[in-house]
């Protein structure tokens, strides 16, 4: 018989609360129509926010005026075998010695756990663990698609060269930001993580979760 598998949430909440880059569009939330008033029979809702909102996907067109948009991304990047990759928390950056030993097809998504993630969602954090280039290179050479991490960047806060958003650029890996992933411990698993299909855009809003990897 078929096992049914746990979905593990390890995206960021939206709402107005949520905790936005500093001078972004603030996430707002407002009722246009409302069951049984003003004669309504249904309850509609307005949301306005940053398409960099909370757990996201950065396109290409994010870094580089011409570069590829969030609706052209391929799709089975997002969706397939993931490794989530518990980074010593006194770590500076994320660096190669952090992934030396990922090989094979469990890694083709790489999801990185650092002392970023503890920031709730309503608090933008001073600083993050960002994700050194050569690790993006060391990624791309051992077949990954994908990388992922609980920062609201891969790149340092006060950066604006941005190295290792140019890194995922060069390489064609695709990077997820904003996860959650405190209580996820290392491991294999399945992703999903489908971003919304914003034509045009430069990032888009996304539900991720894990799953169990199957067995092999």
């Amino acid at each position: 018989p078929l096992r049914r598998m746990a979905l593990i949430d390890i995206s960021r909440s939206v709402s107005p609360a949520t905790a936005v880059w500093p001078g972004d569009q603030e996430v707002q939330w407002t009722w246009t129509a409302r069951r049984n008033e003003d004669e309504s029979s249904v309850n509609l809702g307005s949301l306005r926010l940053s398409t960099h909102t909370g757990t996201h996907v950065d396109a290409p067109l994010h870094v580089k005026r011409q570069g590829q948009a969030t609706d052209d991304l391929p799709l089975d990047s997002f969706v397939g075998p993931a490794r989530v990759v518990d980074v010593n928390a006194n770590a500076p950056s994320v660096r190669p010695e952090h992934v030396d030993r990922l090989d094979g097809p469990s890694a083709e998504r790489v999801l990185f756990k650092t002392s970023s993630g503890v920031s709730p969602d309503d608090e933008w954090p001073d600083a993050v663990v960002p994700i050194h280039p050569d690790t993006i290179h060391a990624l791309a050479d051992a077949g990954v698609s994908l990388v992922g991490t609980d920062a609201p960047s891969v790149d340092p806060l006060d950066s604006t060269d941005l190295p290792a958003h140019h890194a995922l650029l060069d390489t064609g890996i695709v990077n997820l930001e904003g996860l959650v992933l405190t209580d996820v411990p290392p491991g294999r698993y399945e992703l999903i993580a489908l971003p919304l299909k914003i034509v045009g855009g430069d990032a888009a809003p996304v539900r991720a979760v894990l799953r169990d990897a199957p067995d092999p």
